[in-house]
């Protein structure tokens, strides 16, 4: 029996083959299906792979075109550094309550420009009219059509957000024909601005300067009075009043028809009248700065008369605060010691003005600039000397206008009339021998 089952057995073995399978149907052995595997399973892997950058592809393209697009930066007052998505969120939340609140401060709800918007108006900072200690200022258009200006702080200026708040504060509260009006303000991440009116003519520095179109004296006496008109507001017509502290020619402003305004009130501050001086840090500009003010840190209204006082002189002379190394005030002085006024008024207006007149102006700007506080006129005292002085001009110019139409017309008379003949036959006129109708000189004016 046992003899059977092993022949059986033997007989399997040899139709099957060890793997005990018949030959004509034997199945893939083991090692041949391990590569397969593999192959199927790198594909799937790659399939994967590629599937993910698609998609994050897709989220970066929605993601960027979402996005708002930020204009060319193109001051340094508005470049940033790169930041989390976090940070920007916080710092966006921050930005916009910060403007929410200096909205409320201000009651400027309706006065805030984006940083956009002021990309927009200015043609993105296209025109670039100066420069100052908060920044660059801009020519811009509002969509009504008002020109404006836009003054934007520079990443390197000194002044930060108290003098932006400082400026903005003290022009919301002021209202005055002789100050510049604000129209609005921006306090956007990175930015901070100021839009003002457009003065057309630029500052009174830079028009004295100006050899092309030089100013006559009445007009060098209309934007003295009215920018003493503007101070003496600033003094005496706001609650309470404010001590200006950078009062000099590179901030008056003129307008198209030359109408003086007081600009820049970042460095302004509040005054109790019932004080005589606050202790305060010095600041100003050399050759303006009071030097009482500057020694005993002890800022009054006074310290702006001084400041004016040296206006009314680049006025008179032509000249600028600094002269030479020194200060103009000396200089005048010297050459009032030598009794010679001629040389200190400014040559370009070629001798056409009243003597009266200019030495009114002289006196109240030397006044002005005394050492001590005390010996200095209050604004009020400037501007009615100014308006004296004005009117001195005004009534020469008239007196001087019809004296000249009536010499035209006489003159005019005897040469069509009255001609004679001299001894060689050549005809002259009358008045040769009559004499001339007499006109006053220039200097006399």
């Amino acid at each position: 029996m046992a003899l059977l089952y092993l022949n059986i057995l033997v007989f399997c073995l040899a139709t099957t083959g060890v793997d005990g399978l018949p030959h004509s149907v034997r199945l893939p052995v083991v090692h041949k299906v391990v590569p397969t595997l593999a192959v199927v399973g790198a594909g799937l892997a790659i399939a994967a792979i590629l599937l993910l950058v698609v998609v994050a592809l897709c989220c970066c393209c929605i993601k960027c075109k979402g996005k708002r697009r930020k204009p060319i930066y193109i001051d340094d007052a508005i470049t940033s550094q790169p930041r989390s998505n976090t940070s920007q969120s916080q710092s966006n939340k921050t930005s916009q309550s910060h403007s929410n609140k200096v909205a409320h401060e201000l009651d400027f709800e309706n006065r805030h420009f984006s940083y956009n918007d002021l990309v927009i108006i200015t043609n993105n900072f296209k025109n670039n009219i100066g420069t100052g200690g908060f920044g660059s200022v801009y020519v811009g258009v509002l969509e009504n059509g008002t020109q404006v200006a836009v003054k934007l702080r520079s990443h390197s200026s000194s002044q930060g957000v108290k003098e932006f708040m400082a400026e903005a504060k003290n022009l919301t509260r002021v209202h005055h024909v002789n100050l510049v009006s604000l129209l609005g303000y921006c306090l956007d991440e990175n930015c901070m601005a100021l839009v003002y009116e457009y003065m057309k003519e630029g500052t009174l520095q830079d028009k004295l300067k100006d050899n092309t179109r030089p100013f006559t004296w009445k007009q060098r006496l209309q934007i003295a009075y009215e920018s003493a008109l503007g101070l003496e507001y600033l003094h005496r017509g706001c609650n309470p009043p404010l001590i200006h502290r950078d009062v000099k020619s590179n901030n008056i402003l003129l307008n198209a028809n030359l109408e003086a305004k007081i600009a820049d009130f970042g460095l302004s501050r509040d005054f109790n009248m019932a004080a005589t001086s606050v202790s305060t840090v010095v600041v100003g500009t050399p050759g303006y700065l009071d030097p009482e003010y500057y020694s005993s840190f002890k800022l009054s209204q006074k310290s702006d008369v001084y400041s004016f006082g040296v206006v009314l002189l680049e006025i008179v002379t032509g000249k600028p605060a600094i002269i030479n190394g020194g200060h103009l005030g000396k200089w005048v002085r010297q050459k009032l010691s030598q009794g010679n006024i001629d040389s200190i008024v400014d040559p370009r207006m070629h001798g056409h003005y009243d003597v009266n007149s200019v030495w009114k102006v002289i006196d109240v700007a030397c006044k002005c600039i005394e050492k001590t506080s005390t010996q200095r006129p209050t604004m009020s005292a400037v501007v009615a000397e100014l308006k004296e002085s004005l009117d001195l001009e005004i009534a020469t110019e008239e007196t001087y206008s019809e004296t000249s139409q009536t010499y035209t017309s006489q003159n005019n008379y005897s040469s069509s009339n009255n001609f004679i003949s001299d001894v060689s036959g050549n005809s002259v006129s009358d008045t040769a021998y009559l004499g001339h109708i007499p006109v006053p000189s220039p200097t006399a004016r």
